[in-house]
């Protein structure tokens, strides 16, 4: 089943065991998903890859194109869509990623001098937050299904926590109520939080660039 907005908002009240929508509105249970989204991007971003052609020549190439950039992990450059895959790719020899007046621009810093000139195109992969679909107008999910139910659960201690600061000076029949909701609140985050720190702790697979190989015999070895 597709994740959208409408499920995960479900399931969300489901474990606030609120699906009739009594307590929590749509307009929480949505800012709660917005929340647990933003502190998910930040431990584990999605990454996408894009091949821009260069309007002009320099060393700062603007990365203004990019929505919602948030840190360049790899460069080729000088690169050519159109020609035959070479190995090992041209990976630019040093490049930094900064910020003019909330502006990306990526700064190469190749040795011998060489500069991108206008035409050239360049590969880059970059981080950007993660979407769900139909929040905040968002055409795709980008989040993996088997990381949804930890999303859940962070929305809902966003949700239960916003709930517990609404009822602030009202009068409740049971005293307790208040105090219990944002104990509740505050364990669904902190296991939220443990629970991205274990994402954030761990890296994505990948093999050696050209496999393990073999040993080598006495022989080869001299």
């Amino acid at each position: 089943m597709t994740t959208t907005l409408a499920t995960l908002r479900a399931r969300v009240a489901a474990r606030l065991v609120d699906a009739g929508s009594a307590v929590f509105s749509t307009a929480t249970l949505d800012e709660a998903l917005r929340s647990a989204l933003a502190e998910y991007s930040a431990a584990r971003p999605a990454t996408a890859e894009v091949v821009l052609t260069l309007p002009g020549a320099g060393r700062e190439v603007a990365l203004d194109a990019l929505d919602d950039l948030g840190a360049v992990l790899e460069v080729w450059w000088p690169y050519d869509s159109l020609a035959p895959e070479a190995w090992p790719p041209p990976r630019a020899t040093g490049w930094r990623l900064a910020w003019d007046d909330a502006r990306p621009v990526l700064v190469l810093s190749a040795l011998g001098g060489a500069q991108p000139q206008a035409g050239d195109e360049l590969r880059l992969w970059y981080t950007r937050p993660h979407t769900l679909q139909d929040l905040d107008g968002a055409a795709v999910t980008s989040v993996p299904a088997a990381h949804t139910s930890g999303l859940v659960t962070g929305a809902a201690g966003y949700a239960a926590a916003s709930q517990h600061i609404n009822q602030a000076g009202s009068v409740r029949l049971d005293a307790h109520e208040s105090g219990d909701l944002s104990a509740w609140a505050a364990a669904r985050l902190t296991a939220f939080r443990a629970w991205l720190g274990t994402l954030a702790g761990g890296s994505a697979p990948a093999g050696e660039p050209f496999g393990a190989g073999w040993p080598l015999d006495k022989w080869e070895g001299r």
